[in-house]
C-alpha cells in the first residue's frame, strides 16, 4: 500500500523513460575515467572465482576448486584450501561466527573460519541453492526442498517439500522466527524457523515463478522476480504492499537503509523507497543514441558503503553515485578484466575478482573535497 492506504503500482516502458521529466536526473558528466591505482594482487588456486565476502576485516574466497581467506594487509592468504565440492563453488562465501559456508551445486561445506579446515558438509540429494544463516541455522533448497541444519554440527533439523520438478535455487531470507522462499513454483511459502512448518503459503504465478532474491529490511520483505518486477511484500501475510515494474529484466537490487536499489537495461539506475515503492531518485545511465557517456551494462551486484552506491559495469568501469540524489560522484577504470564483483572494503579500498582467477584491492576513485 502507498502512504495513503492505496496500492502503488509503478510501470515504466522504455519510451516513458526516455521521455520522462529531467527534474528526476542528475547532471552526468562525461570525463573519461582514470585507471585506479593497485595495491595488491594476490593469487589463488582458482581458475574462476565468486564475488568475495568480507567480515571483521578479512576477505573470503571461494571459486572452482579452492577457499581462502585474506588479511588485506598481508601480501598472501592467511589460508586456502581445496573445498573438495563436487563443481566449482557458485556463490560467495557465506561467514557468521566461526563458520564459512561454500556452496555449488553439488553441495555446501561448512569450514572452519580460522583454518579452512572442514566442519560438516551436505550432498545435494538433487541440486542445492543458494544459503542464508541466522544465529545458528543455515537454511538452503535442495532441488524442490528446503532444507534447515545446525550450524555448528551440520545436523538436519527439517526439510519443507515444495512442488516436485521445480528448483529452489535462490537464497531464502530469514526475518525473526520465520524463513521466506520463493522456491519456483510461483508460491511464496513463510515457514516456521524452529520446525519447518508452513506458516502461510501465496500463490502468485501471475506475477512470478521465482522470486530470485528475497532481503528484509524496515520491517518488511523486498523481491525480485525473475523478470521486471521489484515487490513490497508484508511478512505477515504476504500480501503485496507495492510493486515497481522496470520496463525489462533488472539485475539483483541492492538494499541501503531504506533504499533498494537496482539497474534496469532500459537505462536507468534507480532508488526505490521500500517503505512506499515510490522512486527516491534514478540516474541516467544509457540513452541508447550515438556518443554521450553510455555505460556499459550492469551485472555485478550493487554494494554501498558510506552514503555511496558503487556500480561496475561490463567495461570495467567504477562509478560511485550518492545514496541522497543519485549524482555521480566519482568514477575509475579497474586496471584490467573483471569477473562482474565489486567490494568496498572502506572508503580508500576496493576489491575486484578478476578473470584470471586472482583478487584485485585498487584505490577507491578520488572524490573532491574527500
Amino acid at each position: 500500500m502507498g502512504p495513503a492506504g492505496g496500492a502503488v503500482r509503478l510501470s515504466l516502458t522504455r519510451r516513458s523513460v526516455l521521455v520522462a521529466p529531467l527534474l528526476l536526473l542528475p547532471a552526468r558528466r562525461a570525463a573519461a575515467a582514470q585507471p585506479l591505482a593497485s595495491l595488491r594482487v594476490w593469487q589463488t588456486e582458482n581458475a574462476v572465482l565468486t564475488p568475495p565476502t568480507l567480515a571483521e576485516g578479512k576477505l573470503f574466497f571461494c571459486g572452482t576448486t579452492h577457499a581462502g581467506c585474506i588479511l588485506p594487509e598481508a601480501e598472501a592468504p592467511l589460508w586456502q584450501r581445496p573445498h573438495d565440492l563436487p563443481g566449482p563453488a557458485a556463490f560467495r562465501p557465506r561467514v557468521l561466527g566461526e563458520r564459512v559456508i561454500v556452496g555449488g551445486r553439488g553441495g555446501i561445506a561448512c569450514l572452519n573460519r580460522a583454518d579452512g579446515s572442514e566442519i560438516w558438509r551436505h550432498v545435494a540429494e538433487i541440486e542445492t541453492g543458494v544459503p542464508v544463516l541466522d544465529r545458528d541455522s543455515v537454511v538452503f533448497g535442495d532441488g524442490h526442498r528446503i532444507v534447515a541444519r545446525d550450524l555448528e554440527s551440520g545436523a538436519e533439523r527439517w526439510r519443507f517439500a515444495a512442488v516436485p520438478d521445480t528448483m529452489a535455487a535462490y537464497a531464502p531470507c530469514i526475518l525473526g522466527p520465520h524463513v521466506f522462499a520463493g522456491p519456483g513454483d510461483g508460491v511464496l511459502y513463510c515457514l516456521d524457523l524452529a520446525s519447518g512448518a508452513l506458516v502461510w503459503a501465496q500463490e502468485r504465478r501471475r506475477l512470478w515463478q521465482y522470486l530470485r532474491q528475497i532481503h528484509a529490511a524496515e520491517g518488511l520483505l523486498v523481491a525480485g522476480s525473475y523478470k521486471e518486477q521489484l515487490f513490497g511484500i508484508a511478512p505477515g501475510d504476504g500480501r503485496i504492499l507495492w510493486q515497481f515494474v522496470a520496463g525489462n529484466f533488472i539485475n539483483s537490487h541492492h538494499l541501503s537503509g531504506d533504499l533498494a536499489c537496482l539497474w534496469s537495461p532500459t537505462g536507468w539506475v534507480y532508488a526505490i523507497d521500500i517503505r512506499t515503492g515510490a522512486v527516491r531518485w534514478r540516474h541516467q545511465t544509457t540513452d541508447y543514441g550515438p556518443g554521450g557517456d553510455n555505460w556499459a551494462s550492469l551485472m555485478a551486484e550493487l554494494a554501498s558503503r558510506s552514503g555511496r552506491l558503487y556500480t561496475l559495469d561490463m567495461k570495467d568501469t567504477l562509478r560511485l553515485l550518492d545514496l541522497g540524489d543519485g549524482a555521480l560522484r566519482t568514477s575509475g577504470r579497474v586496471p584490467g578484466r573483471v569477473r562482474h564483483a565489486v567490494l568496498p572494503l572502506d572508503d580508500q579500498r576496493v576489491v575486484f575478482p578478476m578473470m584470471d582467477g586472482s583478487l584485485l584491492m585498487t584505490r577507491a576513485p578520488t572524490i573532491d573535497g574527500d
